[in-house]
Parts: C-alpha cells; sequence; structure tokens
C-alpha cells in the first residue's frame, strides 16, 4: 500500500503516537486530517496536517457531528490512536471512572470508525488501523477497567473484520507494549506502577504503518 496521495485521518493526532503517525504519513505525500479534544490540543498535532478538526470522544453530538462534516469525503484510511489510561485494582475502581474509559477507549472511537464506513467503502484499498495495545492480549493486576476497553475494543476490530471483508476494508489491530508516550503520567485515575522504559513512539510507528502496508490484520506485540 503506497499513502502517497491518500485521505488518512488519525483520531488522536495531538497525542505522541498521533503526531508522530501525522509526521510521517504527511512526509510519505498522504493528505492527513487530524483529531484533538480541544484548541489547545490541537496546537500539538503538525503543521503539515492538512485539515485540524475537533472531537470530544465523550460526546456522542461532537462524534455525530464530525461524521456529518466527512461523509463527503472519500477516505483511504482512518486510524485510531487515541486513549487514556486508568489505574487502580477493580473494588477501588467507580463505575463512573470505569464507564469514562470504555467511552474514550471504545466506544467513542467505535462510533466514529462506524459512522465513517461509507467514505471508506468509497475509496479502492482502504483501511482501518487502530492501537489497542498488549493489554488485548493478557491483563495486568491493577488495570482492570484499562484492560476491559481496550480487550472491548479488539473484539470490535476483528467483527467488523468480518462484516467488512466483501467491502475490501482493511483492518489492521496494533498492540505494542509500553511505549514512552506520556500517556501513564497523565492516568485520568490512580497511579502508574514503575513501568520499565518503554518503547519510542517512532520505534512503534513504523511498526504500525509497516504493518498496515503489508495489510496485516494483526500486529502482535511480540511484532514491536
Amino acid at each position: 500500500m503506497d499513502f502517497q496521495g491518500k485521505n488518512i485521518l488519525i483520531i488522536g493526532a495531538s497525542g505522541a503516537l498521533g503526531s508522530t503517525l501525522a509526521r510521517e504519513l504527511c512526509s510519505e505525500g498522504a493528505v492527513v486530517f487530524g483529531t484533538a479534544r480541544t484548541a489547545a490540543s490541537a496546537e500539538q498535532i503538525p503543521a503539515t496536517v492538512a485539515t485540524k478538526l475537533l472531537l470530544d470522544l465523550e460526546s456522542q453530538s461532537s462524534i455525530d457531528a464530525l461524521i456529518d462534516y466527512l461523509k463527503g469525503e472519500i477516505f483511504h484510511g482512518v486510524i485510531n490512536a487515541s486513549g487514556v489510561v486508568g489505574f487502580g485494582r477493580a473494588n477501588e475502581t467507580s463505575a463512573q471512572d470505569a464507564n469514562r474509559l470504555m467511552q474514550i477507549n471504545h466506544l467513542g472511537p467505535a462510533s466514529l470508525i462506524s459512522g465513517l464506513y461509507e467514505p471508506l467503502r468509497k475509496a479502492e484499498g482502504s483501511f482501518v488501523a487502530s492501537i489497542t495495545g498488549v493489554v488485548a492480549e493478557k491483563t495486568f493486576q491493577g488495570m482492570s477497567a484499562y484492560c476491559s476497553s481496550k480487550s472491548a475494543h479488539s473484539a470490535f476490530l476483528s467483527t467488523i473484520a468480518q462484516e467488512w471483508r466483501r467491502d475490501k476494508i482493511q483492518i489492521t489491530e496494533a498492540r505494542p507494549g509500553h511505549t514512552e508516550t506520556g500517556l501513564a503520567s497523565r492516568a485520568i485515575f490512580g497511579a502508574a506502577p514503575n513501568f520499565p522504559e518503554g518503547m519510542t513512539a517512532a520505534h512503534v510507528v513504523q511498526i504500525i504503518l509497516a504493518g498496515i502496508k503489508e495489510g496485516k490484520t494483526l500486529i502482535s506485540s511480540s511484532e514491536f
């Protein structure tokens, strides 16, 4: 797959992985659309991104508005690089906190991706790629809500891979291990454990983009 001239939407283009993806795709000639939650965070989206868009994954009206805005476009790819993390034992995690993780890590992105089915179907050789992480392969103590949200999104990806096969929309799930994005230090609840030094965002992005080009449906944690 060649990204030259392809319209690609990056959900979470202001984050460490999203901004790195945006810079790399722009350098390969893609026309990148990038989302951020606020005008302030949108300033972190690389200047080479063609269109910067606001998206609040906790607001269905925001998701619906973006779908409506983009429905006339043709998209060759959607990459979900958004996400938040929270830490705490299951019995210490409130329903509100668990629901928020599920909304941002799964329900919001799943709603947006589903709503962009038509723009993807219209493009030849289109793809959806989403970063779930090693937590979609195995669980970790003190991260039950986070693991659950990412596992739910993994199941969603597996399902649409079957449902959209006839439309030739490639679905790629990426499961990198701990990456130095600063996400753990911005947990929406709880305190992060002492993680060993993680991979760089640049390393993870190179493997994800190579996997998309190769047509992989799953990039397991062992491949990073």
